[in-house]
């Protein structure tokens, strides 16, 4: 049996997000935007919690 080609193995930008337009965040921006979410996340956890 012969293996089959698969670009996205041997390729990784094969195929790129639909729909972005936007260049690649840098590791600082990522982890930047992550902290952000992570904060806005447990103050509506915290608001939640005070509503019960």
């Amino acid at each position: 049996m012969g293996q089959k080609y698969v670009p996205e193995l041997h390729d990784p930008n094969y195929r790129k997000a639909e729909g972005q337009d936007d260049k690649p965040l840098t590791d600082e921006e990522a982890e930047r935007r992550f902290d952000a979410i992570i904060a806005k996340l447990d103050a509506e956890d915290r608001a939640a919690q005070r509503s019960q």
